[in-house]
């Protein structure tokens, strides 16, 4: 049923509901025509009997099954039929519709097999059959059609799985709770059903023995290889459309294994696994809401400080001393630019500026901690130690100035301080709202020295901290002490003659 199903749903899915009663109109002759070969035989009757006893049965047990399901499915037919022709326009409605349609076998089964106990008898009576045989051949017929009717719906379980998965396709969430069944419940259900027709078959094999001593030795020789039989061909019908949910289960846990988040296990059963497949689709939906929050706010969370928050917990947010390298980024003459240009132009220019440089920082292995404006504040060395975090810092820093002269040409200058030494890191804050900073004074000398780019006319400005640091032999000059505004003492600067500037 697991592969006929989607094949069936596929090839005759305008028709589907016709196909679903037809399949539950199917089913008892088979089995009907089975327990009554059984009970002619086993009491001797001829083959006319046989015919007339089944020929009535299965009559009775269509006639009135098939007025319950007309009737039970008048409103629930429609609805499949117009989802099979592509109107998608009432998911609810068809979905409510499929939960009426799972519970039609067991209507089919009552409305089919109870009526059998009442006619049994005087059909017994017609044949000459004793009263208490004629009773018990009827309520044994009844009861076939009723745990036909439990089978089947499972089987309608399976044959209404496609459609169930299409109609969660389309409206990603689970369907209303019902009253639960238990997995067990309708698995015993299969046994019990097997278990009377093996009897039955068994019965009429050892009634065709002549004595005593072979009935002894065929009943266990019949009853083992039938029962196992009867195994056989009941578990496609029956127990795998009841395990349909763990493959289902186990497919999507796969999927989502393999970084595939956005993936639902339709519920399509009231029992255990059907609460299973709901716990796990709420993990899933948590799972991909989870996603969408780190991809929202990972614009504004560096990857480098979650990952370091999740492998050394909040060891570095509690503040640090370490060894870094700050770049402090500005635009040179960006207030009169800013004065002259429109509010969406002038935010516009910042985010094309910082486009470029934050991308050219991380590749170094840097770290965008802060925008101030038209500026901006990156470290090296923190949070990830760096034993060469002067030299990535220089790199970075004539990339985005060769990146930076490439795309704006004359119309856009930057001007760039790096200084090297120690610096705290932590989380600074409250009140709900935290941050992680960089405070100490190698963060203000490389601030200051980048306001002296404007007075020496070099893009880039190095402390002498940071020279002391490189490992590879940059083009430098040497631009001597400078007083630092708001800091006692002079600097020894350093300048990166790969560009000329004009000063502004």
């Amino acid at each position: 049923m697991e592969l006929l199903a989607p094949w069936l749903w596929a090839r005759y899915r305008a028709h589907y509901a016709g196909l679903l009663i037809f399949q539950l109109l199917f089913w008892p002759v088979g089995v009907i025509g089975i327990g009554m070969l059984a009970w002619a035989i086993a009491l001797h009757r001829s083959f006319g009997d046989f015919l007339l006893v089944s020929g009535v049965f299965v009559a009775v047990t269509e006639v009135c099954g098939a007025v319950a399901l007309l009737a039970s499915t008048r409103e629930a037919r429609p609805l499949l039929n117009r989802w099979g022709r592509g109107d998608q326009s009432d998911p609810r409605g068809t979905r409510a519709a499929l939960a009426r349609l799972d519970q039609v076998p067991l209507i089919w089964g009552l409305a089919g097999g109870l009526p059998m106990a009442v006619v049994a008898p005087y059909l017994g009576d017609a044949l000459g059959l004793s009263w208490p045989v004629s009773v018990a051949m009827g309520i044994s017929a009844a009861a076939l059609v009723v745990g036909s009717g439990a089978l089947g719906s499972v089987i309608t379980e399976a044959v209404l799985w496609p459609v169930q998965a299409e109609l969660d396709a389309v409206l990603r969430e689970d369907p209303p709770r019902k009253p639960r069944r238990a997995v067990a419940g309708r698995l015993l259900t299969i046994i019990l059903l097997g278990s009377i027709i093996g009897c039955w078959v068994s019965a009429l094999v050892v009634s065709w023995a002549e004595s005593d001593e072979q009935q002894y030795v065929l009943a266990p020789v019949v009853a083992l290889p039938f029962a196992i039989g009867t195994a056989i061909v009941l578990a496609p019908f029956g127990v795998g459309p009841v395990l349909r949910p763990i493959r289902d289960l186990r497919e999507a846990t796969e999927r989502i294994a393999r970084g595939i988040l956005d993936v639902r296990v339709p519920v399509t059963t009231d029992d255990e696994f059907g609460e299973l497949a709901r716990s796990f689709n709420r993990m899933q939906s948590g799972l991909l809401e989870r996603e969408r929050l780190q991809n929202a706010f990972g614009a504004y969370v560096d990857p480098m400080l979650a990952h370091r928050m999740l492998e050394r917990d909040s060891e570095l947010f509690e503040g640090e001393e370490v060894d870094a390298t700050v770049v402090f980024v500005d635009v040179v003459g960006f207030t009169a630019f800013s004065q002259s240009s429109t509010a969406a132009e002038t935010v516009a220019r910042l985010n094309e500026l910082f486009g470029i440089a934050v991308p050219v920082l991380r590749g170094h292995g840097g770290h965008a901690n802060k925008f101030l404006g038209d500026g901006l504040l990156a470290v090296f060395g923190v949070p990830e130690a760096q034993a060469d975090h002067a030299e990535r810092a220089v790199a970075a820093a004539t990339e985005i100035q060769d990146a930076v002269h490439a795309r704006f040409g004359d119309e856009l200058q930057i001007g760039i301080g790096i200084a090297s030494g120690p610096v705290i890191a932590g989380t600074v804050g409250g009140g709900g709202k935290l941050e992680f900073t960089l405070v100490g004074d190698t963060v203000n000398v490389a601030a200051r020295i980048e306001e002296l780019t404007r007075l020496t006319g070099d893009p880039i400005l190095l402390a002498d901290s940071t020279v002391q640091g490189l490992r590879t032999d940059w083009p430098l000059e040497d631009r001597g002490e400078r007083e630092l505004r708001g800091r006692d003492g002079a600097i020894l600067l350093h300048a990166l003659t790969t560009w000329e500037r004009a000063v502004s």
